[in-house]
């Protein structure tokens, strides 16, 4: 499911309308039908959206810092141990 589907389900789980959140918001209702329907719409609108929505905290998940991943660097397998120690 794409972000406007999810959304949109998030706007409908809390019985929201549209034009309900249209004025919260301060995002026009044409802007607001236009991202349910394509999914297009500016940052700037869909931050506030998400403010309204008191889920401004998912976008810190968006940029989170990941370890550095070398493409170009084989993955090299452990060795097993051919044979048993001796005693």
């Amino acid at each position: 499911m794409d972000i406007a589907g999810r959304f949109k389900d998030v706007r409908l789980s809390r019985n929201i309308s549209q034009e309900a959140l249209s004025e919260q918001s301060g995002v026009t209702l044409a802007t607001l039908r236009r991202f349910e329907q394509t999914g297009e719409i500016s940052l700037k609108h869909l931050v506030n959206l998400a403010i309204a929505l008191n889920r401004a905290g998912d976008f810190s998940e968006l940029f989170r810092q990941m370890p550095p991943t070398d493409l170009f660097s084989e993955e090299v397998p452990k060795r097993l141990r051919a044979r048993a120690s001796r005693k």
